[in-house]
């Protein structure tokens, strides 16, 4: 990558190559307006803090002023799939993010918010505005200039046991402060004694959904995710240096979140944000935005485009090698966000805001409304926007110079107006008229895409909620169509999390495990299973429709067994199963039932198919709690346990549903067929490590009372039946038996370890 001093050009020269196309990542060519010059800085310094969320398979950034996914310098921080070595190369999807708002007051002045990199100033700084004068004091934003990192699992252990000392909860903002009139309630907090004070020595907590349980469609006032990072910013601490707008008085609490899974999701991220206007006057004709940066891999060769129905935008590699700095070389993957929720929309205003089908319904909201690309140009109408004008005629899903974005081409100078930039074959006002990069043979390049929704009236005092998913996925084959095709499918299943208030099925616990080292031998004993998160789990399906399964018993996945594994080494985790140089099986038990073998159907991109992946070979002969291992799934040779060597294990809980017979000639969203039947859980999750010794006590080993496989010797009071196990009975039972009159003995004793139980 190009450092920012390799990228920033002398102001001279600046004024020689206006028009100059670059490839570097920020704006080329951009200056500070010449209005700045005689303006007054105001109060606050501009934020400063970053913080990385890493818990799947994606690194990202997030800074406090606003923008996101890089460093404030010159340097990308959306890392997919996250780097574990520091041998491996980091490849970067996302270069940069941010807000854009803008509209226009009763009297017309033009209003603008507009992050992007810095290079002109800044339009956020951190910290809530006061309820009375919608300002806010330096002081303020230094001391909101943070993010509080908070873990489900940890509040959960708070809830559980009372106490923390997790230092993020423990400072966690639920209130602002009264001393500033700051709103009390600030960050989302359980109010446990309905006080209105966040104190969690009265049962208070951050506000995760631990239940799982939602009050209807009411899901705004929570965080989300296995870990939130939340912050809250506004555009009143300073001048606007970024765009040259005037200040609209936006309070805006966020929270970045992902999950830990096995699956899609594992390869997202999730943003959303609570955007309170607390200036006293209206904005008409206003949009809110999501702008990008893509930047996949090598940032010279992208192309970008959109999918109408799935508001979804995204970025793929021009060719079918990503090649160049930082590139991923063949079968490049593709990026995408969706803008999964947008603003209200004016109560009558005539437009099918959320392409439902209905119009002007109660609570309608805005999702995309225009999709437009840019290129890393200053001084052109398709480049870098520089003044408030510019960064509100994007918003809009217009040029620079006014003009209207047209369908075909380059999107310039058509006779068909158009709102969205390279749909394909999605947007419903041009069908049967494909339109991509690729069809209007367009040069791939440092590509830019705003996703905005509007047009509405932002009332003083207003509440609105948008909520951004990022998405990726990479096909193995078939080039960079092959990416785009599945990263619909996992946007597919980005929107049904969101559509359920982001539950995402944990599965059964892992129970905990606990080894016994011996001579060239290991037990291993599961323990903490007979509980409502482990064998007695049970939990619904929330993407399965009351209409596609009435049942809701049938809607539910239930325990059916465990797996153990061995693991190459402590680096090696459950995300490599499948990958035996890293992680193989070496034991499996399941409930004694009907079910065995376990087959999911997953979609493969390049064959345009689904295609069938066992996941379990099951015993189908019951559960068992203890295992013995005395061989070396990754030896080469011997593959005896060798003593004094280190193992490593971990233990996956499975449960099971099959709501409907996999139909292959329907979608995973007709919602009327299973391909997913398997499900792993994915909470408690352990690297356990064992050293097999020689027990013996005159060498510090240990004392063993017995052995595995010993049990006690059992007299039989009363029952029948043999509990499905070999019995064997004390010579003096047999000896009974034969001398009594009819070869019968009321009260056997079985030998040790041979018994019915």
């Amino acid at each position: 990558m190009n450092t920012l001093a390799n990228k920033t050009l002398s102001l001279l020269f600046i004024f020689s190559i206006l028009c100059f196309v670059s490839h570097a990542k920020e704006d080329v060519g951009k200056k500070k307006p010449a209005s700045f010059t005689h303006k007054i800085a105001a109060d606050c310094n501009p934020a400063e803090a970053q913080t990385d969320l890493a818990i799947n398979n994606v690194r990202f950034r997030v800074l406090t002023g606003g923008d996101m996914w890089w460093d404030a310098s010159s340097t990308p921080v959306y890392e997919v799939p996250k780097v574990t070595s520091a041998n491996e190369v980091r490849r970067h999807s996302i270069f940069a993010g941010a807000l854009w708002i803008g509209g226009v007051d009763g009297t017309g002045q033009l209003k603008v918010a507009a992050q992007t990199y810095r290079q002109s100033g800044d339009d956020f700084w951190p910290g809530p505005l006061d309820l009375t004068t919608t300002d806010i004091l330096p002081e303020r934003c230094t001391y909101y200039d943070k993010h509080w990192r908070i873990k489900k699992q940890d509040v959960a252990d708070l809830v559980a046991s009372g106490n923390t000392n997790v230092n993020d909860i423990l400072t966690f903002p639920g209130n602002g402060s009264q001393v500033y009139n700051e709103d009390l309630q600030l960050a989302p907090f359980f109010d446990n004694n309905g006080d209105g004070i966040y104190d969690i020595n009265d049962g208070d907590y951050p506000h995760f959904n631990l239940s799982g349980e939602f009050q209807g469609n009411q899901c705004n006032d929570f965080l989300f995710g296995d870990e939130s990072l939340w912050w809250v910013f506004n555009d009143k601490g300073n001048i606007h240096t970024s765009s040259d707008g005037q200040q609209l008085g936006l309070e805006i609490r966020a929270q970045a979140f992902a999950f830990t899974t096995n699956d899609e999701i594992n390869n997202m991220t999730f943003y959303k944000y609570q955007i309170i206007n607390r200036a006293n006057v209206s904005l008409n004709d206003t949009y809110f935005g999501q702008w990008v940066d893509p930047d996949l891999g090598n940032a010279v060769d992208d192309y970008v485009g959109c999918d109408v129905g799935r508001g979804l935008g995204f970025c793929y590699n021009g060719d079918a090698d990503d090649d160049g700095p930082g590139g991923y070389g063949i079968n490049p993957p593709a990026v995408g966000t969706d803008f999964f929720q947008g603003p209200l929309a004016d109560p009558s205003d005539g437009i099918d805001n959320d392409k439902d089908g209905v119009i002007d319904e109660v609570g309608e909201q805005i999702i995309m409304s225009k999709f437009v690309y840019y290129d890393n140009v200053t001084g052109s109408n398709g480049g870098n926007p520089v003044l408030a004008d510019d960064f509100y005629d994007y918003l809009q899903g217009q040029w620079l110079d006014g003009s209207p974005m047209t369908y075909g081409g380059n999107g310039m100078g058509g006779s068909d107006p158009a709102c969205y930039m390279f749909p394909g074959d999605t947007d419903p006002k041009f069908p049967n008229n494909p339109w991509t990069e690729v069809t209007a043979g367009n040069v791939p390049d440092d590509r830019r895409y705003l996703q905005s929704a509007g047009k509405f009236t932002l009332q003083p005092g207003a509440v609105n909620y948008i909520t951004v998913g990022a998405v990726w996925a990479r096909a193995s084959s078939g080039g960079p169509e092959a990416s785009i095709n599945l990263l619909k499918i996992a946007d597919d299943k980005a929107q049904s999390l969101f559509d359920n208030c982001f539950k995402v099925l944990d599965g059964p616990d892992a129970p905990d495990v606990e080894i016994r080292e011996l001579d060239k031998e290991l037990i291993l004993s599961l323990v903490n299973t007979n509980t409502k998160k482990v064998e007695l789990y049970d939990e619904i399906d929330p993407t399965i429709s009351v209409l596609a399964q009435p049942d809701s018993n049938k809607r539910r996945y239930y325990f059916q067994g465990y797996q153990i594994y061995q693991l190459r080494d402590a680096t090696a985790t459950t995300a490599d199963i499948g990958n035996v140089d890293r992680i193989r099986l070496v034991a499996q038990v399941d409930l004694k039932d009907s079910i065995s073998q376990i087959v999911n159907f997953d979609y493969n991109a390049d064959l345009g198919a689904y295609v069938p992946s066992e996941k379990v070979s099951g015993e189908n002969e019951g559960i068992r709690h203890s295992f013995k291992i005395t061989q070396d799934a990754f030896a080469s040779g011997d593959p005896r346990l060798v003593n004094h060597r280190t193992y490593y294990y971990t233990v996956l809980s499975y449960s099971y549903n099959n709501f409907k017979d996999f139909n292959p000639a329907l979608p995973f969203d007709a919602n009327d067929t299973q391909g997913k039947l398997y499900l792993a859980g994915r909470n408690n999750i352990k690297t356990y490590s064992a050293i097999p010794h020689i027990t013996a006590p005159e060498i510090s080993g240990t004392i063993l009372n017995s052995n595995y496989g010993d049990g006690p010797a059992i007299i039989r009071i009363e029952g029948q039946g043999n509990g499905g196990m070999n019995l064997d009975m004390t010579q003096e039972s047999i000896d009974m038996i034969l001398s009594s009159p009819d070869h019968r003995v009321l009260n056997p004793t079985y030998l040790a370890g041979a018994g019915p139980l």
